[in-house]
């Protein structure tokens, strides 16, 4: 203390001493006495309250309700399971097997142990030897190695390789040097889009714009594939709600429909499609239930077959409650579609809800003239090309 008052004056010094220091313990009682008389002669009282806020009744109700939430949403989201995958707890996205960032210790150790017996100038940091997280996408192996790379910047090393290896750079981009023929690829493995919607086109010009109303028991059999992607999502919704939105509109419009799915296991003629369908985009893995609340976009979430068929899997045992026959194909569910459509026209009229030009064909194949009548609906997206032609003319079932 560098300066304190006492009864004898302002006294300096690096501390107190003896004398002062017992001066001021016996001052106290008589300042105490002095203090509660001046208290009952103005009639004002000092009092202290409780001066951490965490300890008050509304804070405490707080915190219980805080402490409630967190163990509702690791019920949801239980990280203490069997599953020894490393998985962001937040969103359920599953990381790739690349993905070492849970060991990011021992790879910071391994960076030392290389360090060692190196000066500054002599030692580089090398890209491989970096931990990869959840947001890495590109990669390339380099003597079995995948190494994180930055697309862009490997075009523009290997444009600079390019300049110093040849006198004339326009050489070297003279020539398409593709791996693939370009005139049946799009890309690597990927095919290019067949134009079928022209057939359909053609097909439907053929038909007389107006028909007759159909009337008498219906049965609707209804393409899973297109009736997902028919309805939009909302972010933060859960997986449940999502579902009941579909139940509901099913339900309302069709009543007890057929719905047949594709399967997403497996190997499927379709695999092209789907994979064109993503651009190119794969989509992360995520462990859901139907509590969870959806953290992404549709369409980046059904970029995953995993995602897309646990999704199904839920949406058909929700439908089933509703009195709906849901069956799922092991691949592509065209030709499902129609076998269901023809054994319901045995029974009685059916309408086949779908988009596909491939349904339209198949069933013009596999119909029968000794049954019920068969019509193929494929009213959204007529109405889609209405809208792009700027035509007003309502799409009839035929």
């Amino acid at each position: 203390m560098r300066s304190l008052k006492t009864s004898g004056g302002l006294t300096r010094g690096r501390g107190m001493t003896e004398q002062q220091r017992l001066t001021w313990l016996l001052s106290k009682p008589a300042c105490a006495d002095v203090n509660c008389a001046m208290q009952e002669l103005t009639g004002v009282s000092y009092n202290t309250g409780e001066q951490n806020k965490d300890i008050t009744k509304a804070r405490q109700a707080r915190d219980w309700k805080d402490t409630h939430k967190i163990l509702k949403y690791l019920r949801d989201m239980n990280p203490f399971t069997s599953d020894t995958s490393l998985k962001s707890i937040s969103t359920g996205v599953h990381a790739h097997s690349t993905v070492n960032v849970d060991k990011a210790k021992d790879v910071g150790n391994a960076i030392l142990i290389s360090m060692e017996g190196k000066t500054a100038a002599e030692y580089n940091f090398k890209r491989k030897d970096q931990v990869i997280t959840l947001d890495t996408k590109n990669a390339v192996k380099v003597d079995g190695i995948e190494v994180q790379i930055d697309t862009q910047l490997l075009f523009q090393r290997l444009t600079i390789i390019a300049a110093k290896a040849t006198e004339n750079l326009e050489d070297v981009f003279r020539y398409e040097l593709c791996s693939y023929p370009p005139a049946l690829f799009d890309s690597s493995l990927l095919l290019r889009e067949p134009q079928k919607p022209v057939l359909a086109n053609a097909i439907w010009n053929l038909l007389a714009p107006d028909i007759s109303e159909i009337s008498g028991e219906v049965q609707y059999v209804l393409d899973g594939g297109a009736l997902i992607h028919r309805i939009p999502w909302t972010r933060g919704a859960t997986y449940q709600e999502i579902c009941s939105v579909y139940t509901r509109y099913v339900s309302k419009k069709y009543g007890e429909a057929v719905v047949v799915f594709d399967g997403y296991s497996g190997k499927s003629t379709k695999d092209t499609t789907h994979e064109r369908r993503t651009k190119g985009h794969a989509g992360v893995t995520v462990a859901f239930t139907s509590n969870m609340q959806l953290t992404m976009s549709k369409a980046k979430f059904l970029a995953n077959k995993t995602n897309k068929q646990q999704f199904i899997k839920m949406l058909g045992d929700q439908l089933e409650m509703k009195n709906c026959k849901v069956h799922h194909a092991p691949g592509n569910a065209d030709l499902l579609i129609v076998q269901k459509s023809v054994e319901s026209a045995i029974m009685s009229t059916t309408i086949l809800v779908g988009d596909d030009t491939d349904l339209l064909i198949l069933l013009c194949y596999h119909s029968s003239l000794h049954s019920h009548r068969v019509f193929s609906d494929q009213s959204q997206r007529r109405a889609q090309r209405n809208r792009a032609c700027g035509t007003s003319r309502l799409s009839r079932t035929s």
